[in-house]
């Protein structure tokens, strides 16, 4: 999938798998997740997501997004002032508990962004076809520490129903795509309107699924 294919989805509106809403899966599940140590949460693919001005609540917040558009459109419509910089192949946008780097994540470094506590993926691996969900999972190894965990929202459906993206994840997936690390399941439901974000899927189920995926001690 190429870049132009998002350029192109933010260029036309057409943002089927944007929420309007802080995703009830971080709100019900995250705060209790939070040691008192945690200070930083790194975003890819972050779009212009509701869920980073939720985090920034809790800690410092990076994200990582293709997009120009999606960045300035963020903190317009959250009504944040913020400070424009070319960083070489990036753009980086700051505010006081926020930084946006705009740009190919398969070019940030880890040590470009420092340390993060958690990294948080709602719609990001979910949205890549197989051969780019394994690059992807590579590259975002990347960023871990000792005590990094990720928060992962994925979706299950039968994946002949719907070519994507979103593409259906299931947990022998994500465990291929996690080697070496501890993979815990720790909410399944159903979406019995089988709506994802603003569009709705004619599937025979579809179901969302929280995992907590860090390195083994």
């Amino acid at each position: 999938m190429e870049s132009s294919f998002w350029h192109n989805c933010w260029q036309r509106n057409m943002l089927g798998f944007h929420q309007h809403k802080v995703h009830p899966l971080l709100s019900q599940y995250f705060t209790n997740l939070i040691l008192a140590s945690d200070q930083h949460v790194f975003v890819p693919l972050c779009g212009k997501t509701q869920d980073m001005a939720y985090l920034a609540q809790y800690m410092r917040v990076t994200g990582s997004e293709l997009s120009d558009i999606a960045c300035r459109n963020f903190f317009i419509e959250h009504g944040i002032e913020c400070q424009l910089q070319s960083l070489g192949e990036f753009v980086q946008y700051t505010a006081e508990q926020l930084t946006l780097w705009q740009g190919d994540f398969f070019k940030l470094c880890a040590d470009t962004i420092g340390k993060v506590d958690w990294i948080y993926d709602r719609a990001a691996l979910i949205a890549l076809p197989s051969a780019m969900q394994a690059q992807y999972a590579n590259h975002l190894q990347s960023f871990f520490s000792s005590n990094t965990r990720l928060f992962l929202v994925t979706v299950e459906f039968p994946s002949e129903q719907l070519p994507g993206p979103p593409f259906s994840l299931n947990s022998v997936d994500v465990k291929r795509l996690f080697p070496g690390f501890s993979v815990d399941c720790l909410a399944s439901h159903e979406l019995d309107d089988k709506r994802f974000a603003q569009r709705r899927f004619e599937v025979d189920y579809l179901r969302e699924k929280l995992y907590i995926i860090k390195k083994h001690d």
